[in-house]
């Protein structure tokens, strides 16, 4: 296979997991009671509805042209409002992990069938990209630190004064910076903990 072959290949494969990943947060919220997902027309399959022109595409490509041993990206961001929950703590929670959940789901259907069936180079080529962009959008998804999932889950089980100082500090000014800086670290803890296990899952190949 041609590197632009390949190169497409791992973006198609990126952009359908990081889709699902929002879509099952989105489902998830809807199913809890919260109505904003579907108001926003974010409970749909349609990509035009999920990509982000630089996470979606322009970082990806970026990221594999460049040959860094890595993929990533993101979609938009599917709005929800918790306080639509019943119990905003519980309903923030499991709508928060839905996404890396799929992740997963997706991993450990794509390693039983590369595991288990014998195909063709292109086709273990796709199962595997799809297996291992997986395992990295849930395993980096789950890092505490914001705006990942993770911080959601670890903000959820604190105390309700140390949660509204916090939602103060992320609303203002500084919240996106915040943001921004934390996605990098996360980066950087995720280069020496889930990029050595996808490393050694080329070994399926």
């Amino acid at each position: 296979m041609t590197e632009i072959l390949i190169t497409l290949l791992a973006v198609v494969v990126l952009i359908i997991s990081i889709i699902l990943h929002e879509l099952a947060h989105g489902f998830v919220s809807y199913l809890l009671g919260d109505p904003t997902p579907k108001e926003a027309g974010r409970l749909t399959l349609n990509p035009i509805k999920h990509i982000d022109l630089l996470g979606s595409v322009l970082l990806p490509l970026l990221l594999v042209i460049s040959n860094v041993g890595v993929i990533f990206g993101w979609a938009k961001p599917v709005p929800i409002d918790p306080r639509n929950y019943k119990n905003i703590r519980t309903g923030w929670i499991l709508t928060a992990i839905a996404g890396p959940i799929s992740n997963f789901i997706i991993f450990g259907l794509m390693f039983l069938i590369l595991y288990l069936f014998n195909f063709g180079e292109v086709v273990r080529l796709i199962i595997w990209y799809a297996m291992a962009i997986n395992f990295v959008l849930g395993a980096f998804n789950l890092i505490p630190i914001p705006p990942l999932d993770g911080f959601w889950l670890v903000f959820n089980i604190l105390p309700d004064s140390i949660r509204n100082r916090i939602l103060l500090v992320l609303e203002s000014s500084y919240g996106i910076v915040i943001n921004i800086v934390g996605a990098l670290f996360a980066i950087l803890i995720a280069k020496y903990t889930v990029l050595p296990v996808v490393v050694s899952l080329q070994g399926l190949l």
